[in-house]
């Protein structure tokens, strides 16, 4: 073994004996702020959820959130499949003025599986596709933040065909 090696196992090890005794230790009684590393927050940016399903929203963006209520049912006759020829969906469309940040959560009752989430870029092809895991509640949510100038469509696709689903869609634009 080289020296380097060995020096980094004992650093590990320490590290390791050092920190491992305080997995007990409880708070006594709760921090003190000074009053003076208080700072307020301009009511012209909006702070990211406190849920964190993505990677964080570059400083300086301002948010503009929109909740649609909807319900996407089974694939009638004569109406045009909107994935895998099979399936029905509803299809939301924005534009992006600036460079910036998306996050998307959707959620419905039901199976876990039943619905799918597409963004799109428009013309340019699917820039984001999303299930809900298997056994865990009917929500699928994500943040992207590499998203350029242009216009985009959200797809809402039901994976169900013979069920409808309701449906509650919150989407997050940073600009």
């Amino acid at each position: 073994m080289t020296e380097s090696r060995v020096a980094a196992i004992i650093l590990l090890t320490l590290f390791t004996v050092a920190c491992g005794g305080f997995t007990t230790v409880a708070p006594t009684a709760p921090s003190s702020i000074p009053a003076s590393s208080v700072s307020s927050v301009s009511p012209a940016l909006t702070p990211a959820p406190a849920h964190s399903i993505g990677p964080d929203v570059p400083a300086g963006l301002i948010s503009n959130q929109q909740v649609i209520s909807g319900s996407v049912g089974p694939l009638i006759p004569n109406a045009a499949p909107c994935y895998l020829e099979r399936y029905s969906c509803e299809r939301y469309r924005f534009t992006m003025d600036r460079n910036g940040a998306v996050e998307v959560t959707l959620t419905w009752e039901g199976s876990e599986r039943a619905m799918l989430i597409q963004l799109y870029r428009a013309g340019a092809g699917l820039v984001h596709e999303d299930l809900a895991p298997r056994g865990g509640p009917p929500t699928i949510a994500f943040r992207r933040t590499d998203i350029t100038a242009m216009d985009y469509e959200l797809r809402v696709v039901n994976m169900e065909p013979a069920t409808t689903h309701a449906f509650n869609l919150t989407l997050t634009i940073w600009e």
